[in-house]
């Protein structure tokens, strides 16, 4: 049976959320593994044409009582190969650097609404200083081998303002096949049901064949495009995380999600917070986080401003294993990838 990935423990590998898949297009700067692998959007299987459209399908199938249905994909049996710091495939590093600031809503400031519970009052009993949500955070549901699903994710700033962050098994199974997810929405800033904001219908997904065609967990990243909503651009509504390529593996960093198994529920945004550790070559690890199951895609955001509530996205949580939030080290192949993503439309 192929191997799947998500959140793991130290027996039970437990997928968040799937990955992304599409036609693969060149990209000579990246390694073969890195090259994009994209696809249109689709509702019920379809892709949809206009943001109108985008905006009726979502709204009339992600009704209250299903978005509370929606799980995270079932556990599936693994082991410690799954999640081993083994090593992996040579970097592509360069100087740190920004592809992005962070920005909050524009002509509204960058208040930020509603309140946040630590993730470590909530699982340990430890009280830690208080994180505010960021309003650029927010759950994906989507549908995958029929069955309702959600993950985290965030919004990134970018010259389209319609920009999405998350992991590529939010996207995609992984499998090699054309069996994207479908029915794929946004719910920035979900505080026990979607905000004012509303959902944002993915319009095209993009990841890595690493990921797409051979499930590796240092490809699982990718980023989505969304239709606007009544007229309106995502990160003019929301504000949005900035995102940094080829910093140390060892930052200071905040990770935002939604977990669902106990003792959370997957209503409210959570956190962790930690200096990251190098996990191999590619990856890194958030130390002795509770979070878990649901938090796959949330960002591990780089120079967090608790005040603003926002940061720059330097990783997004991939699988957990014996306790360790683990997520992918973002190079120059994650730099490339997200200019191919923020091209699109």
């Amino acid at each position: 049976m192929r191997r799947r990935y998500g959140i793991i423990s130290a027996a039970t590998a437990m997928l968040c959320g799937l990955a992304l898949a599409g036609t693969p297009a060149q990209a000579s700067a990246t390694t073969p593994n890195g090259i994009p692998a994209g696809a249109e959007a689709t509702f019920h299987g379809r892709p949809i044409r206009d943001a109108a459209t985008a905006q009726a399908l979502a709204d009339a199938y992600w009704t209250p009582e299903r978005m509370r249905a929606a799980t995270p994909l079932e556990p599936l049996v693994g082991g410690e190969e799954l999640a081993g710091e083994a090593a992996d495939r040579p970097g592509r590093v360069g100087e740190p650097r920004s592809g992005a600031e962070p920005i909050g809503p524009r002509g509204t400031g960058t208040a930020v609404p509603g309140a946040s519970v630590s993730a470590r009052d909530v699982s340990a009993g430890v009280g830690t200083q208080s994180v505010n949500p960021s309003p650029g955070v927010g759950r994906v549901f989507f549908t995958a081998n029929n069955k309702d699903h959600y993950c985290s994710a965030s919004a990134i700033n970018t010259a389209k303002a319609n920009l999405v962050s998350t992991a590529g098994h939010c996207l995609h199974p992984g499998d090699g096949s054309d069996n994207w997810h479908t029915n794929w929405v946004f719910a920035p800033n979900y505080a026990d049901g979607p905000s004012s904001w509303g959902l944002w219908s993915a319009r095209s997904m993009t990841s890595t064949k690493g990921w797409v065609d051979h499930d590796i967990l240092w490809w699982d990243y990718g980023f989505v495009t969304v239709w606007p909503r009544n007229g309106k651009r995502l990160v003019d509504v929301t504000g949005g995380e900035g995102i940094s390529f080829n910093y140390p593996r060892s930052v200071a960093a905040t990770l935002l999600g939604y977990p669902g198994a106990a003792p959370f529920d997957g209503r409210w945004q959570h956190y962790c917070q930690s200096t990251t550790q190098a996990a191999g070559t590619q990856r890194v690890k958030l130390m002795d986080c509770p979070l878990n199951e649901g938090t796959s895609g949330g960002p591990f955001l780089r120079a967090w401003n608790n005040s603003q509530g926002f940061g720059h996205v330097n990783s997004v949580a991939s699988y957990k294993f014996s306790g360790n939030m683990y997520g992918p080290y973002f190079d120059e192949d994650v730099a490339d990838l997200f200019d191919y993503a923020k091209a699109k439309n």
